[in-house]
Formats: structure tokens, C-alpha cells, sequence
């Protein structure tokens, strides 16, 4: 009897110790699925050569902007790439070379300012920051800036695929003009406008205070 009263007890107590342990949740592993390119590089500017596409321009491909600004050849420059595409190679070298740095670089400039706008304003409620941010945008789209170069241009002829991965979609070259300033050049010309914008309707003093929040965190990513 004293034997079943002791195996009960162990029983009892092995049952408790296993219900006092966390649940362990068996997790599927993932399945493998193979990811296949939207394109794939056909031709390129310098493979005639035996040379390979720069690294500005993968870089450009891959991470934008702000990849190419990682470079040390740029860590002192802003970098801006205008870029177009099309099927016809030599309409293209045209456009490159017609390509004029001074008249390019407000729309270039105006849309890296509108993003860093927009990053700035995500979140807040309407009309924190008034009209200025809108009136700041336009006057950088019609403003001069100085001091920017073209330093290289590039094309690759792309075939592009369907959802699928293996279904030809079409063939096109893309085209991509780089373009640098020197950074204290650019934030010098761009604060002359961030300073000098005047909204129709002048901006309480919380506006007032959120946009110069604003202001002088203006070049942190930018």
C-alpha cells in the first residue's frame, strides 16, 4: 500500500514540474524559395573594354543616393544622378551630353529637399509647420545653384522579365549622368533659401519654433 502511496506522489510531483515549464512553440523553418533578378545587364558601357560597371552606378542601383555618398571619393560631395531611359542608344548619349548641370540641379536639389520634408513632417499634426515647408520647395525649384559638376555618365542595356522571372518583358538602355558639389557649398546656398523663404501668412510662434527644430537637423541624412 506505502508502495502505490509513493508512486502516486511521484507521479504527482513529475506532472506538477512539467506544467510549471514554458510552453515550447515548434517554429517551421522557412522555405527556401529561389529569387530570381527583375533584369539581368546585356551590355554596358565599358564591357567592350574588359572593365567593369563602376561602383557609383551599383551602388546607385542598389541603395540610392545615399550608397554612392558612402564612397570615399564622395564623402565631402553631395551626389545627385539625373538619369532617363529609352531604346535608342544614341538619342541617349545626346541627352547626356545636352545634359546641363546649372539648369539641372534645382529640380535635382528641390527633390531631395521635398523628401526631407517629408520625412520631417511625418507624424506631425496638419498645419504645424504652416505653409513654410510648401513655400521652401518652390523656392528651391526656381533657385541658381553653383558649384556642382558632372563628374561621369554611364548606360546599361537591361533585359527586363515578367512576374515570373523567365518571361522577356522588354530590352532598354538606362542612362545615369553623375553629378557632385562640394557639401558646404550646397547647405550655404540651400540655407539662403531655408532663411529667406516668407510664408503669405506669418507663422505663430510654435510653428516658428518646429520649423527651426527642423532647420538645424536639416542636413542629418539629408
Amino acid at each position: 500500500m506505502k508502495k502505490l502511496v509513493w508512486l502516486f506522489l511521484a507521479v504527482v510531483l513529475v506532472f506538477a514540474a512539467c506544467s510549471s515549464r514554458p510552453k515550447t512553440v515548434a517554429v517551421e523553418a522557412p522555405k527556401y524559395e529561389e529569387k530570381t533578378e527583375a533584369y539581368v545587364v546585356l551590355d554596358h558601357k565599358a564591357k567592350a573594354v574588359g572593365e567593369d560597371v563602376p561602383d557609383w552606378v551599383t551602388l546607385y542601383i542598389s541603395d540610392g543616393l545615399p550608397g554612392v555618398e558612402r564612397l570615399d571619393q564622395f564623402k565631402d560631395e553631395y551626389v545627385f544622378v539625373g538619369e532617363d531611359t529609352g531604346t535608342n542608344l544614341n538619342a541617349l548619349r545626346q541627352w547626356s551630353s545636352g545634359f546641363t548641370v546649372a539648369q539641372e540641379m534645382a529640380r535635382m536639389v528641390s527633390t531631395r529637399v521635398q523628401a526631407k520634408f517629408v520625412g520631417a513632417v511625418a507624424g506631425s499634426p496638419d498645419l504645424e509647420y504652416g505653409r513654410y515647408f510648401e513655400d521652401v520647395v518652390k523656392n528651391v525649384a526656381s533657385a541658381s545653384f553653383s558649384g556642382a559638376r558632372k563628374e561621369n555618365d554611364y548606360w546599361l542595356l537591361k533585359r527586363y522579365f515578367m512576374a515570373d522571372g523567365k518571361t522577356v518583358d522588354r530590352e532598354a538602355y538606362d542612362f545615369y549622368v553623375l553629378v557632385t558639389i562640394d557639401k558646404g557649398i550646397l547647405e550655404r546656398q540651400i540655407n539662403e533659401v531655408l532663411d529667406g523663404t516668407k510664408t503669405d501668412a506669418p507663422l505663430t510662434r510654435e510653428q516658428q519654433t518646429a520649423v527651426e527644430r527642423v532647420k538645424e537637423a536639416f542636413y542629418e541624412g539629408f
